[in-house]
């Protein structure tokens, strides 16, 4: 078991600030004052603070203070909570790939780009590794669906992920709480807030960690287990005001993890379930028995590491009707994943994945506040990230050992506007455009393989692109708890370059920009005296150009664009107060989603569901609060997610080996008892997640050089107890 000594540090820190200064009662944010009617967690979706219930979006808002109860501490956990949202993962829960509505990355391949964004704080992240985050010390978390791309910029296609952290309030306060759990698991977050300067500076610093013992077997003797992490992330944030409508936030935020190649299945493809080196690598080499799906033989620790750090500054000046914004930021990360890529005891094939990136961002915008019928949000945006990529392979214990390297370096700028017309108090026009110039070099490009006729020896490439996206809308709204919307919507993702580029020199191409038309319904009530709250969306999508790898042979793959598909898809969220003790919810999703035009190496595959778009899914939490005394209560939580069937590959079940990338229907279930002291000042609870220990693979990946199907085994049964105390 390893420990930090930077968060013990950090963990001193914040007890020593609780001494030294009063305790206050903690100020709560705009989320979770509304979370005790979750018809009014406030969100800023539309880069306002507004209402969840009156913006056109369809939304599902998690407040901070349901994170601890739900037991979530991963961004691949929102498909709990969210209708049509998949998350998958293959090997690396820092690397996660959202699929929201059915528009999803077929590639892993570091230098690509997701159709759904990322935000921290409302700074872009691009970096796939680094969008696995820390769920601790938030005041929300916001997951849109359908196209953003007017205000939240070209690669949001599917939809954005927004994490919103806890700003420093002017008060003094904080929290620490801690977890134990089976797998030796340990977390421990807390965080101080201090008034510094009174009503002028605040500053509040937050911590989390986490360690646990691996839940993959390695049979191998003296072999470690699998999917042990220690992780480990610290925030910062310093905001300044005045008294003339100006405020200033400095963030800073250190993120580290170390897990080892989480849940990693393996399973050859040949005949007798063999892979490309003569064996079954789910049977025991010794007795031949079939092993669980959380047993194998590695020769290597499969090390993953993870490490960003990032710093923004927020500006913003009130001028009366108009306020202005300025968000920048710097961020650099660096990964390393070490695949045990044969899945035995010897060293037949090992595989490293490393890569540095460096992003810089710059958002300056104006939002209007006039008394009249129209406002806008208008703004310029710039952004530029580079990625220096490292792949190493070897095979047979170094008898072929070959770099792939190359440096990629793209840059946007982008101008946009979005607004609203108000017709009337209850009928509004709404709707925006953005125009996108991207540039993108790849410099240095070095395939593994570099011998005459074969290999992509220091070869350039490089794209430029100008792209518009937007939306256009009207949303009805004839009193405060009802309104009706209909929009048309087009998202975009820029062209990219192929990084899974090995030997043969036509593979290093570029694909095209993809593009999606989406139309869409809804309405959003309140019934019931505000009782009940239920929110229901249809649309129809027209996709375009998807961006696809297509294994070409055993050692070659090209980034192509999958011609059309069509989406068709409803979902319905419904909270309901049964009692002031009673609450239930429920997010349900379908989708009809299948490419209507794709043709993968000769084989045509029109009318085949699309990867990572299971048909069904289904969400449900009730708690129940029961009062002891005037200041103790007693919560009983229980919530279940449902997904249907899910393919990884385009092929279906119609080519083999790619038919192995069908995964089955499943349900988890999770449950927490609290008991909550002294008006909540204190907390203690009694948890338990994947109650029904479901093994369904959450990625899947189809190696065709080695005959191996790779998967991700969810994290297993697991309980345990909790506690918090708030200063």
């Amino acid at each position: 078991m390893r420990t930090s000594r930077l968060c013990l540090l950090v963990s001193a820190s914040i007890i020593a600030t609780f001494v030294a200064r009063t305790a206050a009662a903690q100020e709560q944010s705009a989320a979770d004052t509304a979370a005790s009617d979750p018809n009014e967690i406030i969100v800023t979706a539309q880069k306002r603070a507004q209402s969840v219930q009156d913006v056109p979006i369809a939304i599902t808002a998690v407040a901070g203070s349901s994170l601890g109860t739900l037991q979530m501490r991963s961004g691949t956990e929102l498909a709990r909570q969210t209708p049509n949202l998949s998350v998958s993962v293959l090997g690396n829960e820092d690397q996660p790939k959202f699929s929201v509505r059915g528009i999803a990355q077929s590639a892993f391949d570091l230098n690509a780009s997701s159709p759904t964004g990322i935000f921290y704080d409302e700074v872009f992240v691009r970096a796939s590794f680094l969008g696995g985050a820390q769920l601790f010390d938030m005041d929300r978390v916001e997951v849109l669906r359908g196209p953003q791309g007017t205000l939240f910029g070209k690669e949001t296609v599917g939809g954005a992920v927004s994490y919103v952290t806890r700003a420093p309030q002017f008060d003094n306060s904080g929290f620490i709480s801690g977890e134990l759990g089976n797998y030796s698991y340990v977390g421990l977050q807390g965080a101080a807030n201090t008034q510094l300067v009174e009503d002028r500076l605040a500053l509040r610093v937050s911590f989390n960690t986490s360690d646990s013992d691996g839940f993959v077997k390695n049979l191998l003797p003296g072999g470690r287990d699998k999917s042990n992490f220690n992780k480990v992330a610290i925030r910062t944030a310093l905001k300044y005001k005045d008294d003339a409508g100006f405020d200033a936030t400095l963030r800073y935020s250190y993120t580290r993890s170390s897990p080892e190649a989480v849940g990693t299945n393996v399973t050859g493809y040949l005949p007798g379930n063999t892979n490309a080196f003569g064996f079954d690598p789910r049977r025991d080499p010794v007795t031949g028995k079939l092993l669980d799906a959380r047993e194998g033989y590695y020769d290597r620790d499969g090390r993953i590491r993870v490490r960003g750090d990032g710093v923004s500054l927020t500006l913003n000046k009130d001028l009366g009707n108009v306020t202005l914004t300025s968000i920048s930021s710097y961020l650099k990360g660096y990964f390393l994943n070490e695949v045990d890529g044969d899945g035995s005891a010897a060293n037949l094939l090992a595989l490293d994945f490393e890569a540095r990136t460096k992003e810089y961002m710059q958002d300056l915008r104006l939002t209007t506040k006039f008394d009249g019928p129209f406002n806008v949000i208008a703004g310029l945006f710039y952004f530029r990230d580079t990625l220096d990529n490292l792949f190493h392979v070897s095979q047979f214990n170094g008898a072929f050992d070959g770099r792939q390297t190359y440096r990629q370096t793209r840059t946007s700028y982008a101008a946009y506007m979005d607004g609203t017309y108000d017709f009337s108090p209850s009928f509004s026009l709404y709707g925006g455009i953005r125009v996108t110039h991207d540039k993108a070099t790849m410099r240095n490009f070095r395939s593994v393989v570099n011998i005459p006729g074969l290999g992509i020896p220091n070869t350039n490439v490089d794209y430029t692109e100008t792209q518009p996206s937007g939306r256009l809308g009207l949303r009805y709204k004839p009193s405060s708890d009802f309104m009706a919307f209909a929009q048309y919507a087009r998202g975009y993702r820029s062209g990219g370059f192929n990084g899974g580029a090995l030997v043969f020199p036509g593979d290093l191409n570029t694909a095209k920009p993809e593009f999606l038309d989406a139309y869409e319904v809804g309405i959003k009530s309140r019934l019931l005296d505000r009782k009940v709250t239920l929110n229901l969306s249809a649309f129809h999508y027209q996709f375009k150009d998807q961006q696809f790898i297509n294994s070409i042979s055993v050692i070659n793959q090209a980034l192509v664009n999958a011609g059309r598909s069509r989406i068709n898809g409803v979902e319905a969220e419904i909270n309901a107060s049964i009692t002031p003790q009673f609450r239930l919810s429920a997010g349900m999703g379908y989708l009809d989603a299948k490419y209507t035009r794709l043709v993968l190496n000769g084989a045509n595959l029109a009318g085949n569901r699309m990867i990572e778009a299971p048909k069904f899914s289904f969400s449900g939490a009730a708690d129940y609060t029961v009062p002891l005394d005037g200041s103790t209560e007693l919560t009983l939580h229980g919530d279940m997610v449902h997904k249907s069937s899910q393919f990884f590959t385009a092929y279906n079940a119609d080519v083999f080996p790619f038919s192995l990338g069908r995964t089955p229907g499943f349900e988890e279930y999770n449950a927490r008892i609290g008991l909550s002291l002294n008006e909540g000042k204190y907390e203690l609870g009694l948890w338990g997640k994947n109650l029904s220990d479901n093994k369904t693979l959450v990625g899947v990946g189809i190696e065709t050089n080695t005959n191996l199907r790779f998967g991700t085994v969810p994290y297993p049964r697991r309980y345990g107890v909790d506690f918090q105390a708030k200063f």
